[in-house]
Protein backbone atom coordinates (compact mmCIF):
# COMPACT_ATOMS: atom_id res chain seq x y z
CA UNK A 1 0.00 0.00 0.00
CA UNK A 2 0.94 2.96 -0.54
CA UNK A 3 1.88 6.20 1.82
CA UNK A 4 -1.17 8.73 1.21
CA UNK A 5 0.79 11.20 3.38
CA UNK A 6 3.78 11.65 1.12
CA UNK A 7 1.16 12.80 -1.26
CA UNK A 8 -0.34 15.46 0.44
CA UNK A 9 1.05 18.84 1.82
CA UNK A 10 0.15 19.58 5.22
CA UNK A 11 2.15 22.67 6.16
CA UNK A 12 -1.37 23.87 6.92
CA UNK A 13 -4.63 22.74 8.20
CA UNK A 14 -6.86 20.71 5.68
CA UNK A 15 -10.05 18.94 6.23
CA UNK A 16 -10.34 15.52 5.48
CA UNK A 17 -12.83 16.54 2.30
CA UNK A 18 -9.84 19.16 1.22
CA UNK A 19 -7.40 15.75 1.13
CA UNK A 20 -9.71 13.43 -0.53
CA UNK A 21 -9.90 15.67 -3.61
CA UNK A 22 -6.34 17.02 -3.44
CA UNK A 23 -5.24 12.86 -3.48
CA UNK A 24 -7.76 12.75 -6.52
CA UNK A 25 -7.01 15.69 -7.75
CA UNK A 26 -2.71 15.84 -8.12
CA UNK A 27 -2.13 12.32 -7.95
CA UNK A 28 -5.08 10.17 -9.49
CA UNK A 29 -5.56 8.60 -6.01
CA UNK A 30 -9.08 7.59 -5.18
CA UNK A 31 -10.53 6.61 -1.42
CA UNK A 32 -13.96 6.42 0.08
CA UNK A 33 -14.98 9.67 0.75
CA UNK A 34 -15.39 8.53 4.18
CA UNK A 35 -11.44 8.71 4.66
CA UNK A 36 -10.56 5.44 6.31
CA UNK A 37 -7.58 4.82 4.10
CA UNK A 38 -7.04 8.33 4.90
CA UNK A 39 -7.14 7.97 9.43
CA UNK A 40 -5.18 4.56 8.76
CA UNK A 41 -2.48 5.64 7.14
CA UNK A 42 -2.53 8.82 9.29
CA UNK A 43 -2.51 6.20 12.23
CA UNK A 44 0.75 4.20 10.69
CA UNK A 45 2.55 7.43 10.04
CA UNK A 46 2.71 8.67 13.84
CA UNK A 47 3.69 5.19 14.94
CA UNK A 48 6.33 5.95 12.81
CA UNK A 49 6.99 9.48 14.30
CA UNK A 50 6.94 7.46 17.51
CA UNK A 51 9.43 5.03 16.63
CA UNK A 52 11.85 8.19 15.23
CA UNK A 53 11.90 7.10 12.16
CA UNK A 54 9.74 9.76 10.34
CA UNK A 55 10.33 13.67 11.24
CA UNK A 56 6.48 15.32 11.94
CA UNK A 57 3.09 14.22 13.48
CA UNK A 58 0.22 14.53 11.91
CA UNK A 59 -2.44 16.08 14.39
CA UNK A 60 -5.92 16.58 13.67
CA UNK A 61 -8.83 18.85 15.41
CA UNK A 62 -12.66 17.97 14.64
CA UNK A 63 -12.43 21.83 13.45
CA UNK A 64 -9.61 22.34 11.36
CA UNK A 65 -9.10 18.56 9.98
CA UNK A 66 -5.23 17.62 9.94
CA UNK A 67 -1.56 18.96 9.92
CA UNK A 68 1.71 17.74 10.13
CA UNK A 69 3.56 19.63 13.01
CA UNK A 70 6.68 19.09 15.19
CA UNK A 71 5.26 21.17 17.92
CA UNK A 72 3.91 19.52 21.21
CA UNK A 73 1.18 22.00 21.91
CA UNK A 74 -0.58 21.29 18.48
CA UNK A 75 -0.44 17.55 18.72
CA UNK A 76 -1.82 17.67 22.04
CA UNK A 77 -4.82 18.63 19.78
CA UNK A 78 -4.69 15.07 18.61
CA UNK A 79 -3.78 13.38 22.37
CA UNK A 80 -6.38 14.91 24.06
CA UNK A 81 -9.07 13.92 21.44
CA UNK A 82 -7.80 10.71 21.76
CA UNK A 83 -8.13 10.97 25.95
CA UNK A 84 -11.63 11.87 24.97
CA UNK A 85 -13.09 8.92 23.03
CA UNK A 86 -11.57 6.76 25.68
CA UNK A 87 -13.25 7.97 28.60
CA UNK A 88 -16.44 8.23 26.66
CA UNK A 89 -15.71 4.56 25.71
CA UNK A 90 -15.07 3.58 29.13
CA UNK A 91 -17.91 4.87 30.34
CA UNK A 92 -20.05 3.13 27.70
CA UNK A 93 -18.08 -0.13 28.45
CA UNK A 94 -19.59 0.58 32.12
CA UNK A 95 -23.13 1.32 31.43
CA UNK A 96 -23.56 -2.06 29.68
CA UNK A 97 -21.62 -3.55 32.82
CA UNK A 98 -24.29 -2.44 34.99
CA UNK A 99 -27.05 -2.92 33.01
CA UNK A 100 -26.12 -6.56 33.11
CA UNK A 101 -25.07 -6.47 36.60
CA UNK A 102 -28.48 -4.79 38.07
CA UNK A 103 -30.07 -7.63 35.18
CA UNK A 104 -29.81 -9.81 38.17
CA UNK A 105 -31.97 -7.95 40.98
CA UNK A 106 -35.02 -8.94 42.26
CA UNK A 107 -37.61 -6.38 43.34
CA UNK A 108 -39.97 -6.83 46.05
CA UNK A 109 -44.08 -5.97 46.11
CA UNK A 110 -44.05 -5.21 49.93
CA UNK A 111 -48.05 -4.55 49.85
CA UNK A 112 -48.19 -8.74 48.62
CA UNK A 113 -45.01 -9.90 50.11
CA UNK A 114 -43.56 -11.51 47.02
CA UNK A 115 -41.20 -10.78 44.51
CA UNK A 116 -41.52 -9.28 40.91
Amino acid sequence: MINLVNYVDLSDWKTKNQIVFELHRDSGINISPDGREWREAVEKWNKAFANHEVPFYITHSNNMGYKATIDYQEAKMARNDYVKRAINMMKKARECDLAFQQQCNYQIDFEKGELV
